[in-house]
């Protein structure tokens, strides 16, 4: 059954959405659809958005942020900023919609399909299809090139109220990565390890042959993580050799269109009972539960002599800091490895899109909104999703040298001149919706002496696109009723929460798995697995085949 189809169930929600573009509640006087500056000469248009601040950026005003200037210029709007610190958007935004007073466009939500659901039904965001038909052609253009995207924002009412972020790095589409010390290698004279066997010798050199050479054999942390880093969880990338294990597919995957909970499988007891015996042996990190992505950058960046074999990361600065030293050009990444029954999985992140905008039902003008969003999707070279990303041209990135080459080794357009902590004003680091196109990264000339975006690139093309699963192994983000989800939000908490617990005993040895399997397995149903896989299972039926 199709989202269409599921829509009727939703009609009376559906009908009081269906209104929107044709009449605006504003007397501003606009420009032609399609032509720009939006608002006309003479008249004013003031919007007001829900703008937390991202990483390293001060402020949105536009005196002082020249992205935000432009984008004033470029539309003919001003938009005032209610700027919230990013540590505290989510309290902010659960406050402010509680409130009855909503500012016109509300960025960086990432609701879930029934938080919106929810909002629509209450009548403060507004249903955007109409208005991405009429005034989004370049919204338009990229939902129909990229159908995943599309399906992900299209609710179980048939409606979008959210426009998405679209676009994802090549290294982000399976961010799960190991790194290992390749100096250690070869010191050792050690082969990359490509199965979980050999993985194991390599981190038994490590620890009792001075992999580092400084005379002390007892120095060496042959393999670390953290569980709270970014994707530096060690046992998320080592399980995946055993089954496929994923927290984006809910630690489910499609078998033929059955879906198994992977935490519940024997497989995923044959990895659990490896990691026990890296942990006995001593060849994990005896602090890796408990440590802070802080105490694991401590590991790495270790003064004096390296002591890290090997890590988890989404990059090598997941462990260590960047820039410091040319430590960590000492890293590679050790490619998925093979377990003792052939699996060899990279975990896959597709890009569903990030649900990132939405305009409350108090606008006055949604046309003129999208019209301005719409800049923001086109996709080219020097506009405005490049300044928002890259920064300012001519200050934050230029035209490159003749001679430049890109990751690929092929000529590039442009060369970086600043670094993320530098643009401070000069960009919004990502905020609110855009389109980057797919070859973006590829504009861009890589760095001499090492650059850590080729590192990730090359080392995510060449070692684990060739793993990663056909996209319909994985469960794609589904939109369930209000109710459904506080029913699968109640069960998921208690069931990670005892899972987080047992595992971690598992692991350490703390309970002995095959004594504990059985009761384990029990105490998962008895919280609720088997409805849980149940609701899941009726949506995936509905929307997938």
């Amino acid at each position: 059954m199709n989202k269409k189809l599921i829509a009727l169930a939703f009609c009376a929600m559906a009908l009081t959405a269906c209104g929107g573009s044709e009449d605006s509640k504003s007397d501003v006087s606009l420009t032609p659809n399609g032509t720009y500056p939006i608002v006309q000469e003479g008249s004013e248009l003031t919007i007001s958005v829900f703008a937390p601040l991202r990483g390293g950026v001060p402020t949105y005003h536009p005196d002082e942020n020249s992205l935000s200037a432009r984008f004033a210029e470029e539309t003919g709007i001003t938009f005032e900023y209610q700027e919230v610190p990013s540590a505290d958007r989510q309290t902010k935004l659960n406050t402010l919609m509680t409130s009855s007073s909503y500012p016109d466009v509300i960025l960086d939500h990432f609701w879930s399909a029934s938080e919106q659901l929810l909002y629509a039904e209450q009548g403060i965001i507004l249903p955007l299809n109409d208005l991405i038909a009429e005034y989004g052609p370049n919204i338009q253009k990229v939902l129909d090139a990229k159908p995943l995207v599309k399906d992900n924002i299209t609710l179980l009412d048939g409606n979008i109220y959210s426009l998405p972020s679209v676009g994802i790095a090549m290294h982000m589409s399976s961010s799960y990565k190991l790194w290992i010390n390749e100096d250690w290698l070869d010191n050792l004279g050690l082969d990359m390890p490509q199965t979980t066997e050999e993985f194991t010798e390599v981190l038994r050199a490590f620890k009792t042959k001075d992999a580092n050479g400084n005379g002390d054999p007892n120095d060496e942390i042959p393999l670390s993580g953290s569980l709270t880093g970014w994707n530096a969880a060690a046992h998320n990338f080592l399980l995946n050799s055993f089954t496929y294990y994923s927290s984006q597919s809910k630690f489910m995957y499609s078998d033929n269109g059955q879906l198994v909970y992977s935490r519940t499988t024997d497989e995923f007891k044959d990895g659990v009972k490896y990691l026990n015996s890296l942990y006995e042996e001593g060849l994990i990190d005896e602090l890796y539960f408990t440590q802070s992505s802080q105490q694991l950058q401590q590991v790495g960046n270790n003064p004096g002599d390296t002591i890290l074999g090997s890590s988890t990361g989404g990059s090598i600065a997941s462990f260590l800091t960047i820039g410091d030293s040319d430590r960590w050009l000492e890293y590679t990444a050790v490619p998925p490895l093979e377990g003792p029954d052939g699996v060899r999985n990279a975990i896959l992140s597709p890009d569903y899109g990030n649900m990132t905008f939405a305009i409350s039902s108090e606008c006055e003008s949604p046309e003129a909104v999208i019209r301005a969003w719409d800049l923001m999707f086109l996709g080219q070279e020097q506009d405005l999703f490049q300044h928002n990303l890259q920064g300012e041209y001519g200050i934050d990135y230029a035209d490159a040298e003749p001679g430049a080459v890109n990751v690929l080794g092929e000529p590039a357009k442009y060369i970086r001149l600043s670094n993320s902590s530098e643009m401070g004003t000069r960009y919004w680091n990502q905020l609110g919706p855009w389109f980057r196109p797919d070859d973006q990264e590829l504009w861009f000339a890589a760095k001499p002496g090492g650059d850590i975006e080729a590192v990730l690139y090359n080392e995510t093309k060449n070692k684990y696109v060739p793993y990663q699963p056909d996209p319909s192994l994985l469960i794609p983000p589904l939109g369930f009723a209000i109710d459904e989800s506080r029913e699968l939000i109640d069960i998921e908490q208690v069931l990670n929460t005892y899972f987080d617990q047992t595992f971690a005993e598992f692991v350490t040895g703390k309970l002995d798995i095959d004594e504990n399997w059985d009761s384990y397995v029990t105490e998962m149903n008895k919280i609720g697995l088997p409805r849980y896989l149940e609701l899941y299972q009726q949506k995936y039926d509905e929307t997938v085949k």
